[in-house]
């Protein structure tokens, strides 16, 4: 078959809602796929590595087909938020009351690295000594596609009652590293 025999089938998309960030259109497009309706989003890598600038271009799109965006419309509209979820002890279950929902213990910086890979290699180490730790802006990129200047180093990120400890064992590292460096 030659490439002149080859017909493509491409499907008209229209665009049901807008949204201002990729995981509201992840989730709305989600609420469609459970009742049968295939989704697709637009322009979500955009607004990933332009951010802000992405609304130059209207947002994030959800997209179907014609023949579904009344229905699929109608399902949007139609659809209840997300509940704020919370866990229940058994105390709370004696009581029957339910609980105060508690302030989020704000996480605390103790290392900036230039690429996700060190960074997860200071969380792995962390961990291996019974810190909990986490990678931030992992998948942002490193520098700016526009202007070339660095945008956000990965950020290694633990509860505040270890980060005395997390500190003490990363400067351990980087002193071992010095030291190996030097020749000592």
């Amino acid at each position: 078959m030659s490439d002149s025999e080859i017909e493509f089938d491409l499907e008209r998309l229209v665009t049901i809602e807008t949204f201002s960030s990729p995981w509201q259109a992840q989730l709305a497009r989600a609420c469609l796929e459970a009742e049968g309706i295939h989704a697709v989003i637009a322009d979500e890598h955009f607004f990933r590595l332009y951010g802000a600038l992405s609304g130059t271009l209207g947002g994030v799109k959800l997209q179907v087909r014609p023949d579904e965006a009344e229905r699929a419309s109608d399902l949007l509209r139609s659809r209840q938020p997300i509940p704020e979820i919370y866990l229940v002890t058994d105390e709370d279950l004696r009581s029957g009351l339910p609980p105060e929902p508690e302030e989020p213990e704000s996480l605390v910086t103790v290392g900036r690295f230039a690429t996700p890979w060190e960074a997860h290699l200071a969380r792995t180490l962390l961990e291996s000594e019974g810190i909990d730790a986490c990678v931030l802006e992992e998948r942002l990129p490193p520098v700016s596609l526009l202007t070339n200047t660095p945008l956000a180093l990965n950020r290694v990120e633990v509860h505040p009652a270890d980060a005395e400890r997390a500190l003490a064992v990363l400067a351990e590292v980087e002193e071992m590293d010095v030291e190996e460096e030097e020749g000592i």
